[in-house]
């Protein structure tokens, strides 16, 4: 099996990345904390550098930290129900112990409830550690598309924290300035829309197991030139192994698509047991998540409206079924992994009805797993194998 080059360019970019925080940060240049589903555009337009906490939690994951870290919190009275990412990360501000080095504190805080309602009291709690400002972006929960009243309402919040930032900052937010960071952001967003688009081919020379380690810029970089620079360059590379006829999974024999967060501290093992199988892991709903549409430089702030109210986890199970259902079409997969994942109950709800309902709507077959995103105490390879291995016999792909 021929690995990716880019690979060995994603240590080099987040590193640099990191770096950057650092060097930025001496030279005067203020830390944003933000979430996965905040208007980065804003702060980034403001001159602000910014940190994701959830995405160094699944950093400490995969490298083997998180239980220790997740301790920690747990010693400071908080429950080992709360979110995984929480622990792990509140953990690394507690300890001060990170595989990044060390982490700049911030200079504000903004975080939105588009993913989950756990993460603003995450970034209070974290604001208050740090004695910083809390900017807070409220997204209405839709079953359908945004209505109108909902974008101008996000809009019109969206023009008070671009005022914040710039205040806090020292560096105004024009539309100008704003829209250049929209349109780079929109660039990235397609490039990594192609990327996946590329493991609908047979075989697939690229895979979700790939795709969740090379989320990372599209998470923490989006809006700028290295971001772009760096999808821009797996794109040629992905489209060069399909050129060429090679496969993710040797022998690919299967076909599935996943749904919700990886499992990080199984991460490696489980991508072999489905190369073990000949099953493809071909697409799923974390990744795509940042394949978003609309995002227009024109109108930014109702464009970042419309974006940031629409993401995944701001509906119900009903749109869950439809984003599966074309996703196993698209992907022409006979099968699909629904991760039940104990920290991440806004994304684990109603996993069982979504199954049925996919299943009927597509004729794939479809399998639920229980684990966490980041926490090894409530995962269990053996489980995982014992679910996974009849599952993929049913699809009729063996090891």
């Amino acid at each position: 099996m021929i690995k990716l080059r880019a690979n060995k360019r994603l240590q080099t970019t987040i590193r640099n990345q990191v770096l950057w925080t650092r060097f930025g940060s001496k030279i005067g240049r203020p830390v944003a904390w933000v979430t996965s589903g905040s208007p980065v555009e804003i702060v980034l337009a403001a001159g602000f550098i910014p940190f994701y906490p959830e995405n160094h939690a699944a950093i400490c994951a995969a490298r083997g930290m998180s239980q220790d870290l997740a301790e920690q919190t747990e010693a400071e009275g908080y429950s080992r129900d709360l979110c995984s990412y929480f622990r792990v990360d509140v953990g690394s501000q507690i300890s001060g112990r990170t595989p990044l080095g060390h982490l700049v504190p911030p200079d504000v805080i903004l975080v939105s409830n588009n993913i989950c309602g756990t993460v603003q009291n995450w970034f209070r709690v974290t604001a208050e550690r740090f004695n910083v400002p809390l900017l807070f972006l409220d997204t209405p929960f839709n079953d359908a598309a945004p209505t109108e009243a909902d974008v101008a309402y996000v809009r019109e919040q969206l023009v008070h924290i671009a005022a914040e930032v710039a205040r806090l900052g020292g560096r105004r937010v024009t539309e100008d300035r704003l829209s250049k960071v929209v349109l780079r952001s929109r660039d990235a967003l397609e490039l990594w829309a192609e990327v996946l688009a590329m493991a609908a081919e047979r075989p697939a020379p690229f895979t979700s197991f790939d795709a969740f380690v090379h989320m990372a810029p599209i998470v923490s970089m989006r809006g700028t030139r290295r971001c772009i620079s760096y999808y821009r360059a797996l794109r040629d590379e992905v489209r060069e192994r399909m050129k060429a006829g090679i496969s993710s999974v040797p022998d690919e024999r299967a076909r599935v698509v996943w749904d919700n967060i990886a499992i990080w501290p199984v991460h490696k093992q489980l991508k072999k047991l489905f190369e073990q199988y000949h099953v493809s892991l071909v697409g799923d709903t974390y990744t795509s998540a940042w394949t978003v549409e609309h995002l227009e430089p024109e109108d930014p702030f109702t464009s970042l409206a419309k974006v940031y109210t629409d993401i995944i986890l701001n509906h119900g199970a009903a749109h869950r079924v439809k984003v599966l259902s074309n996703m196993v079409r698209k992907f022409d997969a006979t099968g699909f992994v629904l991760h039940s994942n104990r920290s991440c109950k806004r994304y684990s709800l109603g996993q069982f009805g979504v199954k049925t309902a996919v299943s009927s709507a597509t004729g794939a077959t479809g399998v639920v797993v229980e684990a966490d995103m980041a926490d090894p105490r409530s995962v269990s390879f053996e489980h995982l194998q014992q679910r996974l291995v009849p599952f993929f016999e049913t699809l009729g792909a063996s090891g």
